[in-house]
């Protein structure tokens, strides 16, 4: 923002708040049965969109998840909140030189379904999921443009 570098370097603070984001990610590789499980949880402002992935050996990005902004950056920013933007519990089985197969294995919602077996579908499926979702999606879009139109949409204020 204008002015910011400056204000920051001669005063030791600024108009324009810091973005935080905390994560906790845990990974087993299980070498025998040749899969690798991946617990990521990551929280934060909740401004601006977030978008959490790995990249294996074999270059293949697989999203952990994405979360779309909630708020505008003067209030959500000022808050410096925890708040919770990306959960996910994922197995990629590998082969033997660690690259990805090309399935992704969902445990969260294995449990939600009650299933006793993990359901698997391909690393572009599972991929399009998450980057087939709108950037402004349940967002106050009026309040950014500075026009009431959308502004008065409930969705949007939930």
């Amino acid at each position: 923002m204008n002015g910011s570098p400056e204000m920051q370097e001669r005063l030791g603070f600024s108009y324009e708040p810091t973005l935080n984001v905390s994560y906790e990610l845990l990974i087993d590789i299980d070498r025998i049965k040749r899969h690798l499980d991946i617990v990521a949880y990551i929280k934060g402002d909740g401004f601006p969109n977030c978008e959490a992935f790995i990249v294996g050996p074999g270059q293949t990005p697989v999203f952990l998840g994405v979360h779309v902004r909630k708020g505008m950056p003067a209030t959500t920013l000022a808050l410096n909140a925890g708040y919770p933007m990306i959960a996910c519990a994922i197995r990629l089985p590998i082969n033997r030189d660690g690259s990805f197969k090309g399935v992704v294995g969902d445990e969260l919602a294995r449990k939600k379904k009650n299933k006793r077996e993990m359901e698997y579908q391909s690393i572009s499926d599972w991929n399009s999921r998450f980057t087939s979702i709108s950037p402004n999606s349940g967002h106050c879009m009026g309040l950014e443009r500075s026009d009431l139109k959308g502004l008065f949409n409930m969705e949007c204020l939930l």
